[in-house]
């Protein structure tokens, strides 16, 4: 869903929003906002017309111990600016 969001002579588009993304515009406190994920993703292509891939074969190389060290990182006090 592709929208658009115009502030003064500010034009910005926006195509594609996922997950837990937000578009925040001017000052803004998103508090006790969190998201957690990781992705493992391929690079390549396929050109060409009628393509058939037969008996693929996929490996993912990931020796990480921890995929995403989570640290938490709320709003325990206020900005000034809000205060």
């Amino acid at each position: 869903m592709r929208f658009f969001v115009r502030r003064g002579s500010v034009n910005t588009a926006v195509s594609y929003v996922e997950n837990a993304s937000a578009l925040n515009v001017g000052q803004n406190l998103l508090n006790d906002w969190k998201n957690h994920a990781k992705y493992n993703q391929g690079f390549g292509q396929v050109i060409g017309d009628a393509n058939k891939q037969k008996a693929m074969k996929t490996r993912v190389d990931d020796p990480d111990m921890f995929d995403a060290p989570i640290r938490d990182t709320s709003v325990t006090q206020l900005p000034s600016l809000l205060r």
